[in-house]
């Protein structure tokens, strides 16, 4: 099944009886270990993403990572990933932007909570909305990302952009088509704002771009990042490195 749910019960059973692990139950345990009052309330399984849990229980959702991509190497930190997302709902909140609000930080395993945002995916709807609507849905995500722009500090001349910005990710009011929230920003990078433009919801393109053009001046050109110049190595290093290269080349 895609979706489930399950009474708590047993899960604080072994929770409480279970040391730590990285993997399956053990992360649901783990939250439940940090947050009993929780007990008693139903639990949700959505369809879980390729490398992280996702957990609904009762109005919090909490995420964290899965434990094969704790242990797999050629998966790249994957707890700065999940760090990155709560740092940057932190920082979208304090600005009042439509993003889940942080509720906890795991103390003794990677995972977070935030608050169940109202609202359905756009992906469910999107087929049923007018030009219309379309277009002022689109204004709004545009609202939202240039004030994102403004939020999170710019870095090496670049601003902070969303990256998986698709209709799963995007939730609005099933009636009114309204924009409620955004969700999931483990995937922020940084672009110019020339770039910022070209990372549209494919659904919602020719919209997207019409009102971007409209918009995009409001953030400024932020100069270039300045390169970093190569580091003198301090003169007994300089010597050592060359003694090294002789040691080691082939005669």
């Amino acid at each position: 099944m895609d979706r489930y749910k399950t009474d708590l019960m047993w899960a604080f059973k072994r929770a409480a009886a279970k040391p730590e692990g990285p993997t399956g139950s053990d992360f649901f345990e783990a939250v439940l270990r940090e947050r009993p009052d929780l007990k008693g309330q139903m639990a949700y399984f959505p369809t879980q993403g390729g490398c992280g849990y996702t957990i609904f229980i009762g109005d919090e959702v909490f995420k964290g990572p899965q434990g094969w991509a704790l242990n797999f190497p050629g998966y790249k930190d994957p707890g700065k990933k999940f760090d990155k997302e709560h740092e940057v709902l932190e920082q979208l909140g304090k600005h009042g932007l439509p993003v889940p609000k942080l509720t906890c930080v795991g103390k003794e395993t990677y995972f977070y909570g935030m608050t169940r945002v109202r609202g359905v995916a756009l992906s469910q709807v999107v087929h049923k909305m007018t030009a219309e609507e379309k277009c002022t849905l689109s204004e709004e995500i545009v609202d939202f990302l240039i004030n994102m722009a403004k939020a999170m500090p710019a870095q090496d001349g670049k601003y902070a952009v969303h990256r998986d910005l698709h209709a799963n990710n995007i939730l609005v009011d099933p009636v009114t088509k309204k924009l409620t929230a955004v969700i999931d920003f483990g995937s922020v990078k940084y672009s110019t704002k020339k770039d910022l433009e070209y990372y549209p919801v494919s659904s919602l393109g020719p919209y997207m771009r019409r009102a971007f053009k409209a918009r995009k001046d409001e953030l400024p050109d932020l100069p270039p990042a300045v390169p970093q110049q190569k580091q003198q190595l301090p003169k007994h290093l300089d010597v050592l490195k060359r003694f090294t290269r002789m040691c080691f080349q082939k005669t």
